[in-house]
């Protein structure tokens, strides 16, 4: 057996995926991991190799599975885990990695073991995530290190995160990173160092370096602010040590677009490349291969320590370490059983790793390199300067990863396979001169400034290189979420092409099948159909953001949620993958209701990402930052739709009256909830009042016409808020069911506990975002259809 940790591996595998989705009880599982190794070793024995393989690895795929439901019990089962108060509490620990710098944030990662409630100290162990918000006191926690006591005080995270159908839970994050819980903290001035580790240890001295190497670079590329790096500064931070978190999201979207992020995550291409530089060193200083090889592993290994064992560089390294480790003490090895063992032992050590994406792109793209670029490599020609090798080694690791980006990102990239032959030996030169440019910095300050001018220019091309294809489209585009079966399909067949098979039909098929699925996931064939009426209210935290899936094909969507003031893309992360997971490629209809940016903010995303047909709005902000951004990414001949009340529209059998607002000048200077467009949608016997953030004033001017108001369902004015919901205006709708889109612990009091008493008393049946996730309502014109993606209590 050439390649044995390729079956190994692949057993291992599937044992623990096995497991997350059907856990066995314990002792069943022990049980029958015992029975079937003792088979195995008997059958052995009695020289029946092919029955003793198959037991043996059924063994192993017990053994997977084992060992995960060993790790997710403990993992379900710790204190810390399960500790959630929502008043602030005190946590001592030691740091188990230096603390990770961000652009409004930084982040503690502190490995608790006791914690303070009140009056009350408990024993609890566990590894927690504590964001620090920056303040003038941010200095205070700069100078921690590796292995330094603390004791902080924070407030565990209650969020549970944005819950629509078919969303991943956001606990999986936090079993990936192997992180039992999350905080936060308002200030550094609550963080408290204890005592430092009582022994000088090499770890701490590494972090040590770290942090003056993290100094270093702030320092030759400072940022507009104190304590701030610039945009140079924090790409070269990550290229060289993984810290991707001051990088600007302009700059990582526009990465992420061209398919160069994966540059900024310390993985396989930057190991290869340290490797070059040292290898090349070593030649040169005519240092025996043996040697160079064993030097390198130290390097290598060292280097795993210095960006603190981070998942990408972890696996790269180890994956490296096994292959130099092979050709120093054998002559020839099999780069797939490397590959392989690799993973397994990665596996070994956390289960877990398996449903990280990076782990999934990591292997995929080396496995893909070593099936096809070989035999790709043969039938093109070869261009100067090393072109065919980088063209061929960028699509056979693009091939790798495209499933997997599609699946996670929504997004195939070509533009990449062009651009990494650039990206690729541009990286190599930033790195290079970067390893030269920290020790010159603690050396002679003035060199040091002139290498970090060339820098500055080299890291600018970097930059510039994502955004070279941005007027063609077809090599970047939004796709939705390919379902599982496709990529299932896809890398059976893969794995079918690993085996020893001589059937030229048989591996003719297997590729056919291959491109199939590929085209399958590019252009997602399969129209979205209802049968229904269906209106769901997403969960998109304190915002608003309703898809409206008419009876047919056609879809509608009302506002976009939005945080005001924050980073976090709504729209691209919540409201976008939401629509992908549906299959939705277009929307017919996309309506603002109003211009705040909890409604506004998160269509900016959507407008970009989604093919819109029609735009309906009443009044726009004329001066609105938020909005010129959204309409800039409309396209330029959207039908445009003024939207006021008496508008009666048809589509697909669903009557859609606009009720309000009363039409006027549709050019205003400020937003104001009662200019909030108000709707009601009428199918067969059933009504849904959708109101927008409309106040107690446009509700008194909507009851002047009661009639047009009666409704079985009420889209809850405002969020619920006291200043809507009067009982002259919930008399005139007289709703059997209120939604209300909220946000969890939100600073508003959103509901107000009186409205929800007005709606109890009126004999409405309530749901919130805020407790039950998304909320979908359907109807076939007769009866109500209702599911949440959280049961609610």
């Amino acid at each position: 057996m050439i390649s044995p940790f390729l079956y190994i591996s692949l057993a291992f595998i599937l044992g623990i995926f096995g497991a997350s989705l059907t856990p066995l009880p314990p002792l069943l599982l022990l049980s029958i991991l015992a029975v079937s190794h003792i088979l195995a070793w008997i059958i052995f024995l009695k020289k029946k190799e092919i029955p003793a393989l198959v037991l043996s690895l059924i063994t192993i795929f017990l053994a997977g599975a084992a060992l995960y439901q060993d790790h997710n019990t403990g993992y379900e089962k710790n204190a810390l885990h399960r500790f959630n108060p929502d008043i602030y509490a005190d946590f001592t620990g030691i740091l188990f990695r230096t603390p990770s710098r961000g652009i409004d944030k930084d982040t503690l990662y502190l490995k608790v073991e006791n914690i303070i409630l009140g009056t009350n100290e408990k024993q609890i162990k566990g590894k927690l995530k504590i964001s620090l918000y920056h303040t003038p006191e941010l200095v205070h926690t700069r100078n921690l290190l590796t292995g330094d006591r603390i004791k902080v005080s924070a407030q565990i995270s209650t969020f549970p995160g944005f819950r629509n159908f078919d969303s991943a839970p956001s606990e999986w994050l936090l079993k990936a990173q192997n992180l039992h819980n999350r905080a936060h903290s308002k200030s550094p001035l609550l963080v408290q160092k204890i005592r430092p580790e009582a022994h000088f240890s090499p770890i701490r001295g590494i972090s040590l370096i770290r942090r003056e190497i993290q100094e270093k670079i702030q320092a030759l590329f400072p940022g507009s602010n104190t304590h701030s790096i610039s945009e140079k500064g924090a790409v070269l931070e990550a290229l060289l040590l993984g810290e991707r978190g001051r990088i600007p999201e302009t700059t990582i979207q526009a990465l992420q677009k061209a398919g160069l992020f994966h540059l900024f995550a310390i993985s396989g291409a930057h190991i290869g490349i340290i490797s070059f530089i040292l290898f090349s060193l070593f030649k040169i200083l005519k240092i025996p291969t043996r040697i160079s090889y064993i030097l390198l592993m130290f390097f290598l290994s060292f280097y795993a320590f210095l960006v603190e064992g981070r998942p990408s560089v972890l696996r790269a390294t180890i994956m490296a370490l096994a292959y130099l480790f092979g050709k120093t003490f054998w002559k020839d090895i099999s780069l797939i059983n490397t590959l392989f063992m690799s993973a397994f032992l990665l596996l070994l050590l956390d289960p877990f790793q398996l449903f990280s994406l990076g782990f999934q792109l990591t292997y995929a793209a080396t496995l893909l390199i070593i099936l096809f670029f070989p035999k790709i490599l043969k039938l093109i020609p070869r261009l100067p300067f090393k072109i065919s090798e980088m063209l061929v080694l960028s699509f056979t690791a693009q091939m790798g990863v495209l499933p997997f980006i599609a699946l996670a990102f929504n997004r195939v990239t070509f533009s990449s396979i062009l651009l990494n032959c650039a990206a690729i030996p541009l990286l190599g030169i930033i790195m290079a001169m970067g390893f030269i440019l920290l020790p010159t910095a603690f050396i002679s300050l003035g060199i040091a400034q002139f290498l970090a001018s060339i820098l500055g220019f080299l890291i600018d091309q970097l930059i510039h290189l994502s955004t070279v294809m941005d007027g063609i489209k077809f090599m970047s585009f939004r796709v939705p979420t390919p379902y599982l079966w496709v990529v299932a399909g896809y890398f059976f067949f893969l794995l079918v092409l690993l085996l020893p098979i001589r059937s030229k039909k048989v591996r003719l098929t297997t590729v056919m099948g291959i491109l199939v699925l590929l085209s399958i996931i590019i252009i997602h064939p399969f129209p979205v159909r209802t049968e229904h009426l269906c209106m769901t209210v997403l969960d998109v935290g304190q915002g608003e953001s309703i898809l409206i899936e008419f009876p047919g094909q056609k879809k509608m969507l009302i506002d976009g949620g939005g945080f005001p003031g924050s980073r976090f893309d709504v729209g691209e992360k919540i409201v976008s993958r939401f629509l992908w997971n549906k299959g939705i490629k277009a929307i017919d209809y996309l309506v603002l209701t109003h211009g705040h940016p909890d409604h506004l903010k998160g269509l900016i995303s959507v407008a970009k990402n989604f093919h819109i047909m029609e735009y309906w709005e009443a009044f726009y902000p004329v001066q609105n930052t938020c909005y010129k951004k959204f309409r800039e990414n409309l396209p330029s001949n959207i039908q445009h739709k003024r939207i006021f009340r008496g508008r009666d529209t048809h589509i697909s059998g669903v009557r859609i009256q606009a009720l309000y607002p009363p039409s006027g000048n549709p050019e205003v200077f400020s937003v104001h909830n009662d200019q909030s467009l108000v709707l009601r949608l009428e199918y067969g016997k059933i009504s849904i009042l959708l109101t927008g953030d409309i106040e107690e004033k446009a509700e008194s001017d909507l009851v002047a016409n009661p009639h047009e108001l009666n409704s079985q369902i009420l889209k809850s004015p405002h969020h619920g808020s006291k200043t809507s919901s009067s009982f002259s205006f919930l008399r005139a709708v007289s709703p059997d069911i209120v939604v209300i889109s909220v946000g969890h612990n939100n600073m508003y009091g959103h509901p107000d506990k009186k409205i929800l008493k007005r709606y109890n008393k009126i004999g409405a049946t309530v749901y919130r975002t805020d407790k039950s996730g998304a909320i979908e309502i359907s109807t076939d014109g007769e009866q109500l259809f209702i599911r949440t993606a959280v049961s609610q209590n």
